[in-house]
């Protein structure tokens, strides 16, 4: 899966730089630094459906509905610290579809990473590569958990998220951060 051609560096350091810039505006866990984040990934990604953690929740519950395959396309360390209860990591950085080799292409599917973007790339990779029902988790772990759904990691409950850095940790309410 090469997300080389939709995820390019330039438009990484593109997002760091505005996240940087409007993230070190605002307060601690800014709802409106949040916000402008994610209506950037939007605009970027303009053709990856989206889900918010509401909606996910409300589809896991829906006995009607086939659950979502849960993908974190973040670094290990990220995913060790925490992640959503039942995903499976995919490392953005050198993707191995291996894990996901035995899915159906029209198993539905929701990718995540920090706050968006890194998401959206893995998850219009995969409709790229043939997956039909993929959609990216709006705002990431982080909005996941500024509102209080549950994290775990390999041994149960986890409070706290991985902020990537100081700046991006902005994006996260205290109580979540390290």
């Amino acid at each position: 899966m090469d997300t080389s051609k939709r995820f390019t560096k330039k438009s990484i350091v593109f997002l760091v730089v505005l996240a940087a810039v409007l993230i070190g505006l605002f307060w601690d866990g800014s709802p409106l630094g949040s916000f402008i984040v994610r209506e950037a990934v939007k605009a970027k990604f303009s053709t990856v459906r989206s889900v918010t953690p509401a909606e996910l929740v409300a589809w896991k519950a829906d006995p009607d509905r086939p659950p979502p395959l849960l993908i974190d396309a973040r670094p290990a360390e990220q995913f060790t610290m925490s992640h959503l209860d039942g995903a499976v990591r995919i490392d953005p950085a050198e993707p191995d579809l291996a894990v996901i080799a035995n899915v159906p292409k029209e198993t539905p599917i929701v990718v995540y990473d920090a706050a968006g973007a890194v998401g959206a790339a893995m998850a219009l990779a995969l409709t790229e590569a043939g997956y039909t029902r993929v959609s990216n988790l709006d705002g990431g772990i982080f909005r996941w958990a500024n509102e209080g759904r549950k994290l775990v990691d390999d041994h149960g409950p986890a409070t706290v998220v991985y902020p990537i850095s100081w700046t991006w940790g902005r994006l996260l309410k205290g109580a979540y951060r390290p």
